[in-house]
């Protein structure tokens, strides 16, 4: 009885290691990050992790936004902000106000450094 338990505590503790990080900051290590100077003097960090989502780093903290509908460029919203780019250098930078869908204020405009 005893070998078989502890045979079975065995096992039980092999399972946790094959598991996948849950930790934001573990997971988003393996992206490229885009710095960005904004015209406001604040510098973000951008990250595209698949096609329908961007990471922004704001003053240390991390907000994953997703896809949204745009005219042009790629616009993304999420976690109370959007954010707007036109390919890989150029981006707007609005926080979203509640219950909006897209930014009511102007923003800032950013570039890549």
């Amino acid at each position: 009885m005893i070998v078989r338990s502890a045979f079975f505590v065995s096992i039980v503790a092999l399972t946790g290691c094959g598991s996948t990080p849950t930790d934001t900051a573990a997971a988003n290590s393996t992206v490229t990050w885009v710095n960005y100077a904004c015209s406001d003097g604040q510098t973000l960090l951008a990250a595209y992790p698949d096609t329908n989502t961007a990471l922004i780093q704001i003053k240390g903290q991390t907000h994953t936004l997703h896809i949204a509908l745009s005219g042009s460029g790629a616009r993304y919203t999420g976690d109370g902000w959007q954010w707007w780019t036109k390919g890989m250098h150029d981006g707007m930078l609005a926080p979203l106000a509640a219950g909006e869908s897209i930014a009511s204020s102007p923003g800032v405009q950013c570039q890549a450094r």
